[in-house]
């Protein structure tokens, strides 16, 4: 038999299994890590289409979502940017146009002419800044979407004079060329300076002769002129000896700086002269036409004394032909309405065909002079011009009376009132003769004033001294006015500005109501002006100022600051060249 010599061995599971339990727990460390990377994941992308959804709800512009804009500033806000920038807009204009005097006088008027349009262009664009902001005053636009669309376009159009004049600048300074030549510069400066110097010196005597001529009221517009002429021209002598000492030093840059300075001091003192010299130039022709334009207004007056009815109002005739529309004249033979106005000289009134008469045997001369054979002393005719037998008459007479009537204006409005204002009118023209008539000095511009003022509600002032007369009024306080911003353009504010700007505009009028009210607005610009001034208080302390000038340049704008010096002095250009030039301490 085989015996089998094979040990058996039992078979041991303890190294294998030892062996095993690194394994397993590697593998189920392997299985919890992976759930949790792909969970990460899952949040990770979750979070991110969260994130992208509400962002993209955010700025969607379909229904559903709002767009995340800044909020928009307040209208207020929006208000006094527009009134800061239509102020600094004028005085880069004023500060420009001043320096470029210079630079022509010194070029020529080719040298200059492109520089002269762009300062022209630059004040179409401020003139029409400043008609939108008077009817932004006025409430137009109503609602607030469109006012500040308006806002807006005040500020577009200051931008682009700043941008029109920022162009020119370089160019401008390359005329000059004040860096190499600044001699012949500094000889023109120092030539207009001498003469003003000169002038200054006769002002007093000029205002003593206004002051015994005319009442004080007169002079008042100018007071003060003589010494703050005097002040500039202090402010002027320190600088343009500085300007001389650098420019002998060889520090070209210096010299400018002072240069630049001494010119804006000089052209304000010539503001200031001529000033003085203009008013008594305009007082003079006043009074040489006080006693036509008297005469004249009392010839319109008495033209709508003897046409107005005494009773109703002003009704358009039946009959009129073309005329019949609402608010039209009709044609009379004597042709168009403006044909059959009174006279200029003498308040007649041309034949208008059948309806020239007023009555039997009467004219309407006749009837307006209270001589005809149906006018009783004082009498006024009859509305329905009860003179006439039959209907057609009454019809031609008062189509004769409506084609007469001196501004068509004045139709439809009460006969009462009418004769409220003609009656107004009366006893101030018979005040005004009184105060002619009395040997007292007289303030011949008021006087005109006075008598165009209170014309203007009754009458067009077809008489040609009328008009003369109003223009120079209203021409006359314009340029005060004017004169005062100039010479103060470092405290005065956009409000007066645009008051200025709309009398301004309405000097080329016709009408005397127009000019009536250019001469009120120039008026009330005048007064806000000086109360800015007053507000603003005085730029400078320290009396060694005062002596300098300095306080009269801060707040006339030849210099920008208000430090120790004064800061830069203003040149040519925009709000990116025009403090190119400082003006260093002393």
């Amino acid at each position: 038999m085989t015996i089998s010599t094979d040990v058996p061995v039992a078979i041991s599971t303890d190294a294998p299994v030892a062996a095993a339990a690194p394994e397993d727990e590697e593998t189920s460390g392997a299985d919890l890590v992976l759930p949790l990377v792909v969970v990460g994941g899952v949040g990770a992308l979750a979070g991110y289409a969260y994130l992208r959804r509400t962002r993209r709800a955010r700025t969607r512009t379909t229904p559903g979502g709002t767009r995340t804009t800044p909020p928009a500033p307040p209208l207020t806000q929006l208000d006094g940017e527009s009134r800061t920038l239509l102020a600094e807009a004028d005085n880069w204009i004023r500060t420009s146009r001043e320096e470029l005097g210079f630079a022509e006088a010194r070029s020529g008027p080719a040298a200059v002419a492109p520089f002269a349009r762009a300062v022209r262009d630059a004040e179409s664009e401020l003139s029409a800044a400043f008609r939108i902001r008077r009817r932004y005053d006025a409430g137009v636009p109503p609602d607030e979407p469109s006012r500040r669309h308006a806002l807006a376009g005040i500020v577009g159009r200051c931008q682009e004079v700043g941008r029109r004049l920022d162009e020119e600048a370089a160019a401008f300074d390359r005329l000059r060329a004040l860096e190499g030549e600044i001699g012949e510069a500094l000889t023109v400066a120092e030539t207009r300076f001498r003469e003003l110097t000169g002038r200054a010196a006769t002002t007093g005597t000029t205002l003593a002769d206004l002051a015994e001529r005319y009442a004080p009221s007169a002079t008042a517009p100018v007071t003060g002129y003589a010494e703050q002429a005097k002040d500039r021209l202090v402010f002027a002598t320190t600088h343009l000896n500085r300007s001389r000492q650098a420019a002998d030093s060889g520090e070209a840059e210096g010299a400018v700086r002072q240069l630049r300075a001494a010119e804006g001091a000089v052209a304000q003192a010539a503001a200031f002269v001529d000033g003085i010299d203009r008013l008594a130039a305009e007082l003079s022709a006043a009074a040489a036409m006080v006693a036509s334009a008297l005469t004249g207004a009392e010839a319109e007056l008495s033209g709508v004394r003897g046409v107005l009815p005494t009773t109703g109002e002003w009704e358009q005739p039946a009959d009129a032909g073309t005329g019949a529309m609402t608010g039209a004249v009709p044609d009379t033979e004597a042709g168009t309405w403006a044909d059959a106005l009174p006279d200029a000289g003498t308040g007649a009134v041309p034949d208008a065909g059948a309806g020239t008469r007023t009555g039997e045997g009467g004219t309407a001369e006749d009837a307006r002079a209270g001589t005809g054979p149906d006018a009783g002393a004082g009498a006024v005719p009859d509305a329905g011009a009860g003179t006439t037998r039959g209907g057609a008459a009454e019809d031609a007479g008062r189509a004769t009376r409506w084609a007469r009537l001196p501004d068509a204006a004045l139709l439809g409005v009460p006969v009462g009132e009418l004769w409220s204002r003609v009656l107004h009118a009366d006893t101030v023209l018979t005040s005004v003769r009184q105060e002619l008539t009395g040997g007292r000095p007289y303030d011949p511009l008021d006087v005109l004033r006075r008598i165009v003022r209170v014309l203007a509600p009754v009458a067009t002032g077809r008489a040609g001294v009328l008009p003369a007369a109003a223009r120079l009024a209203a021409g006359s306080a314009t340029a005060v006015a004017d004169t005062f911003v100039t010479t103060h353009r470092g405290a005065v504010g956009a409000d007066a500005r645009t008051l200025l700007a709309a009398a301004r505009e309405l000097l080329d009028a016709a009408s005397l109501t127009d000019l009536v009210r250019a001469h009120t607005l120039a008026r009330q610009a005048r007064e806000l002006a000086e109360q800015d001034v007053r507000v603003h208080g005085n730029p400078v302390a320290g009396a060694a100022r005062h002596e300098r000038g300095v306080a009269g340049a801060v707040l006339g704008g030849i210099l920008l600051g208000e430090d120790a010096d004064g800061g830069p002095a203003p040149s040519f250009g925009g709000p990116h060249t025009r403090a190119g030039r400082g003006l260093t301490s002393a």
